[in-house]
């Protein structure tokens, strides 16, 4: 949350010259497009909010001793609300919803990769106890 804090303080011309480094190399690789600009800034919204979610099911799990994907979908859609509130406040930012649902959706993404990281783990403590 603090990582994901830091991004959103950052002002719109530092987010936009962090951006463009990738965008940049997109270029060189396929051409001009302005559409390399929405698919980095987006998937780093979607990417930041897939590691919430894993991390917060992984903690969940072995706090509760079981899964609770729902839960840490909830609190990472929530705190998405948050951060979008919180870009308010920061120059040449702003809230808004289709941030929030791309957001969302990424915490989706990171529950279901929990679940697949944990089945493999499973899957090899399973294979090892076997032996």
């Amino acid at each position: 949350m603090g990582v994901i804090f830091w991004f959103s303080s950052r002002t719109a011309t530092e987010s936009t010259e962090q951006s463009n480094i990738i965008v940049e190399w997109l270029i060189s690789l396929f051409g001009e497009s302005e559409l390399w600009v929405f698919i980095v800034r987006k998937s780093a919204h979607a990417l930041e909010f897939t590691g919430l979610a894993m991390l917060l099911s992984f903690a969940l799990y072995f706090s509760r001793g079981k899964r609770s994907l729902l839960l840490s979908v909830f609190i990472t859609s929530v705190y998405a609300v948050t951060d979008e509130v919180h870009q308010l406040f920061v120059e040449g930012r702003s809230c808004e919803f289709r941030d929030w649902v791309i957001d969302t959706a990424g915490a989706v993404i990171g529950a279901i990769a929990f679940s697949v990281i944990l089945a493999i783990i499973n899957a090899i403590i399973d294979k090892k106890e076997e032996k």
